[in-house]
């Protein structure tokens, strides 16, 4: 796709703009002169967000435009599809240029003790929810060959610790639709972006986080267990949080809209961005982790391939 630049404002479709990044994501791309569509559960707007209006929030012309949509990534299918309506009718061009897969939450705690409720509710909010999102928007992309889908994403989407386990599996699967889709939608032009961001300055994952620990009766708490031990560090982890959410939403904003074209040695624009030191000292490791696996493993591998004979080779014996 096109360098998505002004003097064209754009349109952005945030989710999850209540606080955090989402909120910092609103702020900058308001500074830059582009329409926002602004959503969270809340069912009128936040605080936070009401704090930005401008004076005429009625204005669809070239000013800065903040309109601002209740929207639950768990709602059943029919009201999402309202939901998007309603967007694009917010929209001057009728269409969404950006759209910024922002909202999530974690459920904290070991897998035995987070029941399939939890599970589930967290797999619908953070990967289900912004795949329909995904799925409503495209028809709408694909007909002007032009736009570009923002998945907010984690370390944890590489790496699943003790703890996060549940969080990890739903930005796993994120990631696994971020990489098929922008391989699939880029022949019609759009272009699919996926951060990997480490720990911000933010309720996320402290105040913003459902934990699912008995400290009373779970066995994971006990003992100095890494379970227990982990979310105590992700509690106090607090404000001290390496990363700045001001800073990461002019990162995500730059790429969304195409000036910062960083490229691979291919010359090929990247998919991936890691936000954070923290992110990518932790996800270069899990990867130098994989590779010290995958080249111990590479001889055992080679025998699973029927031998010239035909017959498949015989590792009864226990390996090379």
């Amino acid at each position: 796709m096109a360098s998505l630049a002004p003097p064209s404002p754009l349109v952005f479709l945030v989710t999850g703009t209540s606080q955090g990044i989402g909120l910092s994501l609103v702020r900058h791309i308001l500074s830059l002169g582009h329409h926002v569509i602004a959503t969270s559960r809340s069912p009128s707007i936040p605080l936070s967000l009401s704090a930005l209006l401008p004076p005429d929030n009625t204005n669809k012309g070239a000013s800065p435009t903040l309109h601002y949509l209740p929207l639950d990534l768990t709602w059943p299918d029919e009201r999402l599809t309202s939901t998007i309506t309603n967007a694009l009718a917010f929209s001057p061009a009728s269409s969404i240029d950006v759209l910024i897969n922002n909202a999530a939450y974690c459920v904290l705690g070991s897998i035995e003790d987070i029941p399939p409720s939890k599970v589930l509710e967290q797999m619908n909010t953070n990967f289900h929810g912004p795949l329909r999102l995904t799925q409503l928007l495209l028809p709408h992309m694909r007909a002007r060959e032009d736009g570009v889908i923002v998945n907010i994403s984690s370390a944890q989407g590489i790496i699943a610790s003790a703890g996060n386990g549940i969080y990890a599996a739903s930005k796993f699967a994120l990631e696994a639709v971020t990489e098929a889709l922008a391989e699939e939608v880029e022949p019609f032009g759009i272009r699919v972006v996926l951060m990997e961001l480490g720990a911000f300055r933010t309720a996320f994952g402290q105040a913003g986080a459902d934990v699912v620990l008995d400290k009373e009766t779970s066995p994971y708490a006990k003992n100095r267990h890494v379970v227990g031990e982990r979310l105590d560090w992700i509690a106090e982890l607090g404000g001290s949080a390496p990363g700045d959410p001001d800073k990461a939403a002019e990162v995500i904003v730059q790429v969304a809209t195409g000036r910062e074209a960083m490229r691979d040695v291919d010359g090929k624009r990247f998919k991936r961005f890691v936000l954070g030191g923290d992110s990518w000292e932790a996800t270069s490791r899990k990867i130098e982790s994989l590779r010290r696996t995958w080249d111990a493993q590479r001889e055992w591998c080679k025998r699973t391939a029927f031998d010239s004979e035909g017959n498949i080779n015989d590792m009864s014996s226990g390996g090379p």
